[in-house]
């Protein structure tokens, strides 16, 4: 199954929806623009001089040029899915010179002895500035650029006129500012908070979409697990069909002859069935949480005696010496643990380890390692100078629902290092390897209890 992919980030997720939003929801208004200053100047011609008047104009054409092709090149990028952030950066920066040419038109028609102009000039910031509002408040820094080059001439005008009724207008004007600011704030948080929740909305899409993708992938390793398994069980059970079969047709005087060669076969076919079939049953006990745990203090040197005992004919037939630990003298001789699920994940990685080591050793023993919850802490290990384990194989190596084309049929599919790796997590340990091609294998179990009463190693 492929690698899911992160979900962005709430604010670049924001900058996307923003800026398609100022780019296609809300497209600049190119033709009303042009409109309006061809207006302003017609009413600027009888105030100010015609170079006043044609500056004016083209540094109002040329603001509105720039923010047209801005948008034109910005809208061929989003849509090939970058260029967001720079949309409404470049976009703010661009508010500017559009809030000062009006600004200008301002500064340029300010008249306090003619109170038509007044009222004109009044009523044309009022406009600009409410109608700036929705428009520009997805982002607020387009609307703080927009309003004060806007506004600021016109305040200023104001200011520098020192009449008492002026000083009233500056007043009002800027409380108007003020709760024309809130207003942007509060528009804005409403763009902020629908976004959020749509994002969430995503989030929980594509986590259901990703649990979903995961749940398929593991009904089909798992499908193929069973398809493999029940052919595995089906082996020895057609082993044993062909030995009772041999029997029945055996003639009576050669019948005691063939029971005797038949005979350790069948046991040992009636054996592997009987460990794959319970590997399978504790697995699933394990996975369903239905295992209590049995907790005792579990002395190391009787748990390496009873795994010696149990092994070491199994070794010495392949030319293995089979070593442990001696642990008399160490200053831990114990672990507080479930003595017979301890055993199991061992004895699952020291037959894992005589299995793939055709000469030399198989290790088990004790080790001190850092990194634990207390700082360093007591661990077991089954080391192996087998063929190893090559890196990209390590990853799954524990997963009992994975392909299989790898192993070989009498490994059972694996289900042993699975459930170990099963049964250390049912401890509150977990396993970790260490290995190489070629160069054998370390399987070190950490994370078991020590008894009360006795310190961290290293304490």
């Amino acid at each position: 199954m492929s690698q899911a992919v992160p979900l962005e980030s709430l604010q670049t997720f924001q900058e996307k929806v923003f800026a398609r939003h100022v780019l296609f929801d809300l497209p600049f208004p190119v033709a009303p623009s042009f409109l309006l200053i061809a207006l302003i100047s017609w009413v600027l011609y009888s105030k100010v001089s015609d170079a006043w008047v044609m500056a004016w104009a083209g540094s109002s054409m040329a603001a509105v040029l720039a923010r047209m092709v801005f948008d034109r090149l910005m809208r061929k990028r989003v849509n090939a899915g970058h260029g967001h952030a720079m949309t409404l950066r470049v976009g703010a920066a661009l508010a500017l010179p559009l809030g000062l040419v009006s600004g200008l038109f301002a500064w340029l028609y300010f008249d306090v002895n003619e109170p038509t102009t007044m009222a004109i000039l009044s009523t044309y910031m009022t406009v600009i500035i409410v109608g700036s509002v929705a428009p520009t408040s997805v982002y607020l820094p387009t609307f703080y650029a927009l309003v004060l080059g806007a506004y600021g001439p016109y305040l200023l005008k104001l200011l520098q006129d020192g009449r008492a009724g002026h000083w009233v207008v500056l007043g009002l004007n800027l409380m108007f500012l003020m709760v024309t600011f809130r207003y942007a704030h509060a528009a804005n948080r409403m763009h902020r908070d629908a976004v959020r929740l749509r994002y969430e909305k995503q989030q929980l899409i594509d986590d259901l979409s990703e649990r979903r993708a995961a749940a398929e992938h593991a009904s089909s390793i798992k499908s193929l697990f069973l398809a493999g398994v029940s052919h595995d069980l089906k082996q020895p059970i057609r082993a044993m069909s062909l030995y009772l079969g041999a029997l029945q047709h055996t003639q009576a005087p050669e019948r005691a002859a063939a029971l005797e060669r038949v005979l350790p076969k069948m046991e040992k076919t009636l054996s592997e069935l009987h460990g794959q079939v319970t590997r399978l049953l504790e697995l699933s006990r394990l996975e369903s949480g239905a295992l209590q745990l049995q907790e005792e203090r579990v002395e190391l040197s009787a748990l390496f005696a009873d795994l010696r005992a149990l092994f070491e004919a199994q070794a010495r037939a392949k030319g293995l010496q089979l070593r442990f630990a001696s642990v008399a003298r160490r200053r831990h001789t114990a672990v507080w643990a479930d003595k017979k699920m301890l055993e199991s994940v061992l004895q699952n990685l020291i037959s894992n380890a005589i299995k793939y080591t055709a000469s030399g050793t198989v290790y088990v023993g004790t080790r001190q390692r850092d990194g634990g919850s207390e700082g360093r802490q007591l661990c077991l290990e089954v080391r192996d100078s087998g063929r190893g384990i090559a890196l990209e194989q390590q990853a799954n190596l524990f997963d009992a629902y994975r392909s299989f084309d790898d192993r070989r049929a009498q490994e059972s599919h694996g289900l042993g290092l699975a459930l170990a790796k099963a049964q250390a997590s049912y401890l509150g340990a977990a396993i970790v390897l260490k290995s190489a091609p070629g160069q054998g294998a370390v399987f070190t179990l950490c994370g078991l209890d020590l008894p009360i009463g006795e310190a961290p190693p290293g304490s």
